[in-house]
């Protein structure tokens, strides 16, 4: 007589979390909070079974911290919201020692998250903030032959699908060895992605040569010239005097 029977299973998960840390130089904090659930089922048929299973999964995540690192102060924050699920089938024959199984999968996925960054300081100021969110759906389907040792072959094939836009600006004012630099940048993506920037540097260090070579000059001429005015003044102060005491 054939054997015959059913299982079932179901399970959730949840969880949440935070943290912060404190040192000389930072701080930064950070949360997190996320579930799960998963149920499936089988059946025996004799020297078929067939089994079928679906889970999904929801987190979300934001941080953010702050600081002063070599001259510079700098400061950052995020956030991050995923959502996900998945359903799955399959059958599997005996046929003597070897197994034969067929198996379907299909999935699908949200996603969200944003962010943003600024530093100022020595090395002058520069920014960035983005956003982004997809979502994705795709669908598996793999046959496997194998016998108890593990001899065997398996073929499959899927196909995916998915969105997603965003955009992420930025732009700073930096200066690195007499070189100012004022840039800004972009990107934007729909299924393909676009990028946008410019950017424009200076350097300040032929504009400081003049100063040392034509101005220093000047300035230094213009002290001395001040300088001897000084000192003649002296003299000229001390024979009047001279010159009272004789009357």
């Amino acid at each position: 007589m054939a054997e015959q029977g059913t299982a079932a299973h179901a399970d959730a998960e949840a969880h949440a979390g935070a943290g912060t840390k404190v040192t000389d130089t930072s701080a930064s904090v950070n949360a997190e909070v996320g579930a799960s659930v998963d149920a499936g089922a089988s059946a025996n048929y004799g020297d078929t079974t067939v089994e079928a299973g679906v889970s999904a999964e929801v987190h979300a995540e934001a941080g953010a911290q702050a600081g002063f690192e070599n001259g510079n102060a700098h400061a950052e924050a995020g956030v991050e919201v995923g959502v996900s699920a998945e359903a799955s089938t399959s059958i599997s024959q005996q046929v003597g020692d070897v197994e034969i199984k067929n198996e379907t999968t299909v999935k699908a996925e949200a996603k969200a998250e944003a962010g943003a960054d600024i530093q100022v300081g020595k090395d002058g100021v520069e920014a960035h903030a983005g956003a982004v969110a997809g979502v994705s759906v795709g669908v598996e389907n793999e046959t496997s032959a194998y016998d108890k040792d593990g001899n065997g072959a398996s073929a499959g094939a899927g196909v995916s699908i998915g969105a997603q836009v965003g955009a992420e600006v930025g732009g700073g004012a930096t200066m690195d060895n007499g070189v100012a630099t004022v840039g800004i940048d972009g990107e934007v993506a729909l299924l393909a992605g676009v990028d946008l920037n410019a950017s424009v540097s200076v350097d300040t260090k032929p504009a400081q040569e003049v100063v040392v070579e034509t101005i220093v000059p000047v300035v230094n001429n213009a002290v001395d010239t001040t300088v001897d005015a000084g000192k003649s003044a002296a003299k000229e102060t001390k024979k009047a005097i001279k010159r009272l005491k004789v009357l």
